[in-house]
Order: C-alpha cells, then structure tokens, then sequence
C-alpha cells in the first residue's frame, strides 16, 4: 500500500508546525488578520490541522462544517484566496517541507478555491440567525 501524502508530510507533527507557522502569518497579515478577529487561535489550528489530516490520508477527526458552509459568512475574493495561498507556500517552505509534498498541499489548497471564493458580497450568509457577514477592505 503506498504512503499517504499525512505519512509522508510526517504526520500530524508535521501539519501542526506548519499551521503555527501559517497562523502566525495569517494573524499578523494587514489584511487577512482581519477575518480572525475573536476566533481563538488554538481553535482555528485545530480545527484546520483536522481538516487537512483527513484530506491527506491521515485520521478523519475533523468535526466541523465543510468548507463551503464554514466560509460562508466571510466575503473571500479571489485576491483574498491567492493572499493567504502565498502565505501558505511560505509556511510550507519555512517548515522544511520537501517541494514534492509541497506541490500536492498547495494542490489539495487550491482544490478549495471553488468551495470559498465569491464573486460577490451577496453570494455571502450567516452561518446561523443574526451572524454579520465579514467583510474586510483591504488597507491602502
């Protein structure tokens, strides 16, 4: 039976060193910081290093909402998308990843880019009564 991309990346250890280096771009980022604001930063680790374990082969422990539904409050614009991509590759390239691995995390990433980019702020809604839909400009 062939690795599983989770194996080869080094298992969870692995997904949890880049994502704290990928969160520590994303929450000091001028403009995408902005869509995290009162989401604990343990939680949005968690919850993403269990999506993507499961996504890559490993355990299927990920609990919550689908991509499509967990973002559809949040009015991510195709600049939006490709901003924190770039940031991912770097995380990716600070955590030592080998480029082979590489390639087919950004690959599984932009797999997503359907699933939450809008073309328009109407295409957004609460994920539940009265929750306001996010909405960040980007800074000058």
């Amino acid at each position: 039976m062939a690795a599983t991309l989770f194996d080869e990346l080094g298992g969870m250890p692995a997904i949890k060193k880049v994502h704290r280096i990928f969160y520590d771009k994303l929450l000091s980022h001028p403009w995408l910081k902005d869509f995290f604001v009162g989401v604990p930063r343990p939680h949005l680790e968690a919850q993403q290093t269990d999506f993507m374990a499961g996504i890559f082969g490993g355990p299927k422990i990920y609990g919550g909402r689908p991509p499509q539904s967990a973002h559809i409050h949040m009015f991510i614009t195709e600049e939006v998308f490709f901003t924190r991509h770039i940031l991912l590759e770097e995380a990716l390239d600070e955590a030592g990843v080998r480029p082979d691995l590489k390639e087919r995390w950004l690959g599984h990433d932009m797999g997503m880019k359907k699933a939450l980019v809008k073309d328009d702020v109407s295409e957004c809604e609460g994920r539940y009564k009265n929750e306001p839909i996010i909405v960040v400009e980007k800074p000058r």
